[in-house]
């Protein structure tokens, strides 16, 4: 399967990772990734720390957020200052 599009991040997480509503654990799960899942990264924002690392990103293709601690980004993913989910591009 082909990467998707620049910016794009692969799930490092060997046990795969959450996807939420909003940048935060206390969210509701909207979806998740196994390991090495690559998905498309609209945007991130600094918001609740996840071992460190304040960093979520917003997907590109669904409106949820995923912790960039469990996650690799290739590519620049512009930083947002909005939270509220973007209406899915394309």
């Amino acid at each position: 399967m082909p990467s998707p599009s620049q910016p794009f991040g692969t799930v490092v997480s060997t046990a795969g990772v959450n996807l939420r509503k909003y940048p935060s654990t206390d969210s509701s799960v909207v979806g998740e990734l196994s390991h090495g899942a690559q998905v498309g990264l609209h945007s991130k924002v600094h918001a609740q720390a996840v071992d460190g690392n304040s960093i979520w990103y917003l997907l590109r293709d669904k409106a949820a957020w995923v912790s960039a601690r469990h996650v690799d980004n290739t590519g620049t993913v512009p930083l947002s200052k909005d939270v509220e989910p973007a209406a899915p591009q394309g």
